[in-house]
């Protein structure tokens, strides 16, 4: 059909056909449909031509058909006649004319060939003195000049000069451009058919004279011979490649139009034509390269194009990412709020009932998901025990309250006195009876004590301090009489003597409390029953009890620090593993404490450590110098500022501790950045000076 000759084929570098419009210069990769009904339509002819079924006639179009077919027989075979008796008059003036058109084909066949240095091209003459360029590698021959001969002094030299005649030669006659080759086969056929259709649509000729004949039969091969002369030049003007022609009108309109603006219309074709950001220029080619806006580069300058785009569009959605899922992070936290939670909430509870809400799926590891829940439940937790803590202290507080208003002394039985407590709130918000009991006998024990043993103790005590006593008055006399000079060797004596006392105790405490569980009142029984005990009697009963506190603390403080000295057991280790470890240890079986109150101590060292380990990180930051006020912003613009604050913190052991909690880690982080970011630039040293004044 007409449209489908409008499209030619082509090759393509890499071995892809492309094809090209004529009349609308348009260029596209998929096969047009008029190529494809044309090529369907060739197919079905064959079918039929070759199909061995013979349609059925009636007689009468039988009959017809035969009376004709003998006609146009009759016909042929008296125009066969006429043509070889006229073929034998007229030999001599056909050989001529032969001759003359050789003479003329001749004149356009290749006569020289130059290769191009650095380059597959080759600069060829023809006969007629007119040159092409030959590429050998793809075949190809075209009359303009290739964009890569541009600028070349040998080619122009090589174009400028044609060969001499005698140097004519065949060796490159089969270096003939295959544009004016497909040209002459077309040619050929062009007229093979038409000549065919002639002879079956024409009618019987009438009877002409041999003269007429011959005159005609001359001036149709003239004019035959003019018209094959000058197809094959206009087939190929029109053969040449539509890709380098637009590259070469592109290289003239860039000329006009500043690099600025084609580059932003370039990068404005790669937003429209959707190029992913981890894609490459190979794949995304065939999305750009039809568009008119391609070739407002050149082919260095296209690709280094092309590669800065990718590279901001990987930051920007690199930046884009990390604000959705921090977004994901803040949706996911107003979730576990609305959610209720309390300290001992489980994940899968949590995710099987909230499961489907958006906020759950916006953070898309499930790891991630637990992590933050994790994080907002421990707490919750750690919130919940400081209140039970609190809410426990002020019971005890108004239990001891309420036993100071009724006359308790050293000899009063709970049994007796919970009958006159039972209607009080104070002695109801005490769960268990134990406690209670607890919490009277730890009354009772800070007052004066006056059972007979104790009785007799002090007594005793007294005795003794009386006899020294009147001992020390006596020296007291002597020194009064000596003079001042004894007297300060009097107190001096005296303050050793009462260090003695205390070192004693402190020994006695050592040797038979080895347990931070004990109370004052049990070691106190203990302490009774060794006879050191009586070496102590300058200690009054308050200082003993202090330095019975002071060592249960020198207990409690002596195992944290064995916690500290062991290498094995981390701040974020749970308390199954860290019981293996302590088990093992025998250093902690020196203690003797049980396991309820070991479990106790490691969490509270566990939290204690962890607070510390928080406050230096938050101490590095402040000491970190790269970090200020303009970091946020920064960051958000760049990530580069980000990797280097990284780089310095990583070189710190403070950061380094914090592995095993990256999450804790880059909140206080984010955190840090976020206030110096709400406080802005610091006030000038001079200001800061008047402030420090005014305080």
């Amino acid at each position: 059909s007409s449209e489908a000759a409008l499209w030619q084929e082509y090759t393509a570098p890499d071995g892809r056909k492309y094809y090209y419009n004529t009349q609308t210069q348009e260029t596209t990769w998929d096969k047009p449909k008029a190529l494809e009904a044309s090529t369907a339509a060739g197919s079905t002819g064959d079918s039929v031509e070759n199909n061995t079924g013979t349609p059925t006639f009636t007689e009468a179009q039988q009959q017809a058909a035969a009376l004709a077919q003998q006609q146009v027989q009759a016909q042929l075979a008296a125009a066969k006649a006429a043509a070889e008796e006229a073929k034998k008059h007229d030999e001599e003036s056909i050989k001529e004319s032969e001759t003359v058109e050789a003479k003329q084909v001749d004149k356009s066949r290749p006569v020289s060939s130059n290769p191009v240095a650095g380059t597959p091209w080759c600069v060829v003459w023809t006969g007629d003195h007119k040159v092409f360029f030959y590429n050998p590698s793809t075949r190809t021959s075209v009359w303009e000049r290739p964009p890569e001969l541009y600028n070349r002094p040998d080619v122009d030299l090589l174009v400028s000069k044609p060969p001499e005649e005698k140097s004519e030669c065949t060796f490159f006659e089969h270096k003939e451009p295959e544009v004016a080759k497909k040209a002459d086969d077309e040619g050929k056929t062009a007229s093979s058919e038409e000549s065919d259709d002639d002879e079956e649509n024409a009618p019987p000729a009438a009877k002409k004279s041999r003269k007429e004949k011959k005159l005609e039969k001359q001036r149709l091969e003239q004019l035959a011979a003019k018209k094959e002369k000058d197809r094959p030049r206009q087939m190929l003007e029109k053969q040449v490649d539509p890709a380098i022609q637009a590259e070469l009108q592109a290289q003239k309109e860039r000329e006009e139009v500043p690099f600025e603006r084609r580059l932003q219309e370039f990068k404005e074709m790669l937003t429209e034509k959707n190029v992913s950001a981890g894609s490459t220029w190979e794949k995304e080619l065939s999305k750009i390269v039809f568009d008119k806006r391609y070739l407002l580069l050149n082919a260095v300058e296209r690709k280094a194009a092309f590669e800065a785009y990718v590279r901001e569009r990987t930051e920007i959605e690199r930046a884009e990412k990390k604000r959705r899922a921090k977004e994901a992070r803040e949706n996911f936290k107003n979730l576990l709020e609305e959610a209720k939670l309390h300290g001992r909430s489980s994940f899968s509870s949590f995710a099987s009932k909230w499961g489907k809400d958006s906020r759950f799926k916006g953070v898309e590891k499930m790891r991630d998901k637990e992590d933050i829940f994790n994080e907002y439940v421990q707490e919750l937790e750690k919130k919940e025990k400081e209140e039970r803590k609190e809410r426990k202290e002020k019971i005890r507080k108004d239990f001891i309250a309420m036993l100071m208003e009724k006359n308790i002394t050293s000899r009063t039985k709970w049994s007796s006195l919970k009958k006159q407590l039972e209607d009080d709130e104070r002695y109801k918000a005490v769960d268990r009876s134990s406690s209670r009991e607890s919490l009277f006998r730890e009354y009772q024990d800070t007052l004066p004590e006056e059972s007979n043993s104790d009785i007799e103790e002090e007594n005793d005590r007294q005795k003794r301090v009386a006899a020294e006593a009147a001992i020390e008055e006596r020296k007291k006399e002597v020194e009064a009489e000596l003079g001042e000079q004894l007297k300060e060797r009097s107190k001096e004596h005296e303050k050793h003597k009462y260090q003695e006392h205390e070192e004693s105790f402190k020994a006695l405490l050592i040797d038979l409390i080895k347990s931070a569980d004990y109370t004052w009142h049990e070691a106190r029984r203990i302490l009774r029953k060794d006879s050191r005990y009586e070496n102590c009697d300058l200690l009054e009963k308050d200082a003993k009890e202090r330095l019975f506190d002071a060592h249960v603390q020198h207990l409690e403080r002596k195992r944290r620090e064995l916690l500290n000295e062991t290498k094995d057991i981390t701040p974020s280790m749970k308390w199954r593993e860290a019981k293996k470890i302590i088990e093992k240890d025998e250093r902690f079986a020196k203690f003797n404490i049980s396991e309820r109150k070991t479990e106790r101590d490691y969490k509270e060292w566990m939290e204690e450590r962890k607070e510390a380990v928080m406050k230096d990180f938050k101490d590095l930051l402040k000491e970190t110098k790269i970090i200020t006020y303009k970091s946020l912003k920064m960051i958000q613009e760049n990530e580069q500022h980000l990797r280097d604050i990284l780089a310095v913190l990583e070189n710190d052991k403070r950061y380094i501790v914090l592995n095993n909690a990256p999450v804790e880690r880059e909140r206080l982080l984010e955190q840090y950045l976020e206030e110096l970011d709400k406080k802005g630039p610091p006030p000038p040293p001079t200001q800061q000076e008047a402030d420090r004044r005014r305080k």
